[in-house]
């Protein structure tokens, strides 16, 4: 329960982007109005307690790229991810008609995951053993374009997919944020709902995602997280009566000051609307309800997992206990006007994330 209650939120403010994330060694911290020309975190040597040269920096340095895409059936996941000390590739489709999930994932050692600097002109690809994964970022178009094969896996169909996402200027705001662990040191993300088509086949079955009725998610994240790296989140999206395509991000993280620093948000219509932070209660363990409330009354949600994904890793000095939920929420979020959206069945994907290492 909250101490007190609070008779208002006065959202945090969103500043125009510098050039660069990283200027003359120091970190911009903040909510921004777009993306940075360059993410340089490298180029902050005294972000950890004694100055690193470059090859250790990028050691410490967590990146992934990672899209969520949906319709009122499918919702699939593709991710390329580089901790440093290994890497992943997943591709996973739930298809919530028939409850069923399909899902492709590879422990790579890490040189075969590179996460590109930039969203403006940017590409990664993952292709071996019948498996292709590639993220295409023109952000200077608004454009992103995902491209999926996964051929000849034991217990998997053959699924190809082929996705374009818009993210036109003017048509949706993104929320761009860096957030403190330490006062030189932290994370940056770039997170946008945008429309989204394109094609997807499972074994002789073609589905297509029509723009109207479809949606992606970008998660672009790069970030020195602390050796004991833990956080809550979870995100979902989906149509109201109007037809408007409504979403949300919600995360609880290791911000040294998450009034101030945080990604929390609501998308309504392309338009962006801040959060403030939010609390992760789980009264019957990870696989039951998540109750996601803040001290405000803006957020009131309850995320039901319906089908869950697993990492568990302990070697050494590395340790993972990852649980990645997809499910369904319900319940409300207000924007700062106070104006209620209300949440129903909205699917999306959770995380409950320990990472030591």
């Amino acid at each position: 329960m909250w101490a007190e209650m609070k008779p208002s939120y006065k959202p945090r403010k969103i500043q125009p982007a510098p050039q660069r994330l990283v200027s003359h060694g120091k970190f911009s911290f903040g909510t921004f109005s777009s993306q940075f020309q360059r993410v340089n975190l490298l180029e902050a040597p005294r972000a950890f307690a004694i100055p690193l040269p470059r090859p250790l920096l990028s050691f410490r340095l967590k990146e992934w790229q990672a899209f969520q895409l949906g319709n009122q059936r499918y919702f699939m996941l593709v991710v390329l991810y580089n901790a440093k000390v290994s890497a992943l590739t997943q591709f996973i489709v739930y298809d919530k008609q028939e409850k069923k999930r399909y899902h492709f994932e590879r422990m790579l050692p890490s040189w075969e995951v590179k996460v590109p600097g930039s969203l403006w002109e940017g590409q990664q690809r993952y292709g071996k053993g019948g498996c292709l994964i590639e993220l295409i970022s023109q952000l200077k178009q608004g454009r992103f374009y995902i491209n999926v094969e996964v051929r000849s896996q034991k217990g998997l169909p053959d699924m190809v997919g082929h996705f374009e996402a818009f993210h036109d200027e003017g048509l949706v705001e993104p929320i761009v944020v860096s957030i403190p662990f330490n006062k030189n040191r932290g994370v940056y993300s770039h997170k946008c709902l945008m429309p989204m088509q394109g094609s997807l086949s499972i074994g002789d079955e073609k589905i297509e995602f029509l723009r109207q009725e479809s949606f992606a998610i970008i998660d672009d994240h790069k970030g020195f997280y602390p050796y004991v790296m833990k956080y809550d989140w979870v995100t979902g999206a989906g149509f109201d009566k109007k037809g408007q395509l409504t979403g949300f991000n919600l995360t609880d993280n290791q911000s040294l000051a998450p009034e101030k620093y945080n990604e929390n948000c609501l998308w309504l219509n392309g338009k962006l609307h801040l959060l403030p932070p939010v609390k992760f209660q789980r009264p019957k363990g990870v696989e039951g309800d998540w109750v996601i409330r803040d001290q405000y009354g803006m957020v009131d949600l309850v995320f039901r997992p319906v089908s869950m994904g697993k990492i568990d890793m302990n070697f050494l000095l590395l340790k993972v206990k990852y649980r990645g939920p997809f499910g369904y929420c319900n319940g409300f979020v207000k924007n700062s006007s106070g104006h209620r959206v209300e949440i129903k069945d909205y699917f999306g994907m959770g995380e409950d994330k320990y990472v030591r290492g």
